[in-house]
């Protein structure tokens, strides 16, 4: 029993390590070098979009093309129920601390955007690290696999990795039909009450006429006798200053 648990311990320790290694290098990425990083700002949706469009929806494609089967639904159902479960209870706790004078936010705008946040957080990214990682551990794959007991090691671990990532991509549909019909509108209507208020903050505010920007400049004068006196010459620089210091 003891040898289970500290088992267990390694394996997930093991797997959150691995997220922390990623998250650093990402992170020294996207800060160092200075003045220009390796992963510059600019840069940064455009690789989030092509990570999303080429790397992990062909994944989520071909791991449910090969662990999601019609014998394997009748115990999948119950990922995609505790998914809309999940995500209800998540919007409904940051619904209730909402109305807490501690975590109470005044603008109804930004409530109604962290709410979504807290019920439909990244789902996908960090599940996949985590997981193939703990199925490298015995105790793991081995509560996974329901094969043949002469099944080899690398069978087990193949099999843990299939069906720890369908029940991740099937979360991912339930995340995905929640999100498209509760969450985007919420969020568009949002950014479009955001929109119309500064606006409005912007009809409103008083403006200063353009001609109170016009600083005004002193006025210069030359004195041409100043100049052109013989028995007190002055040249047309020295003039000039004693009139604007004057």
């Amino acid at each position: 029993m003891t040898n289970a648990i500290a088992s267990v311990i390694v394996a997930s320790a093991s797997a959150v390590a691995k997220v922390f290694v990623i998250g650093a290098i990402g992170y020294v990425s996207a800060k160092r070098p200075r003045p220009v990083p390796i992963l510059p700002p600019h840069a940064m949706n455009a690789i989030s979009k092509m990570n999303f469009n080429l790397l992990i929806l062909p994944l989520v494609y071909s791991t449910i093309a090969s662990a999601v089967t019609p014998e394997t639904l009748g115990s999948l159902w119950v990922v995609l129920v505790s998914a809309v479960g999940v995500i209800c209870l998540s919007y409904a706790v940051a619904t209730l601390l909402g109305k807490l004078p501690f975590f109470k936010v005044e603008n109804r705008v930004d409530f109604d955007a962290l709410r979504i946040a807290a019920a439909f957080p990244n789902i996908v990214a960090l599940p996949i690290l985590i997981f193939p990682t703990l199925c490298e551990f015995p105790v793991v794959y081995n509560s996974f696999y329901e094969g043949e007991d002469g099944s080899t090691e690398a069978e087990k671990f193949r099999s843990c990795v299939d069906q720890s990532n369908a029940m991740i991509f099937i979360y991912f549909f339930a995340w995905n039909l929640l999100y498209w019909i509760l969450g985007y509108p919420t969020l568009v209507a949002a950014g479009q009450k955001r929109q119309s208020s500064d606006n409005s903050l912007s009809v409103t505010e008083p403006h200063l006429p353009v001609d109170s920007f016009k600083s005004e400049e002193p006025e210069v004068k030359i004195d041409v006798h100043d100049v052109e006196d013989g028995n007190d010459q002055k040249s047309i620089g020295d003039a000039i200053s004693d009139d604007y210091e004057a």
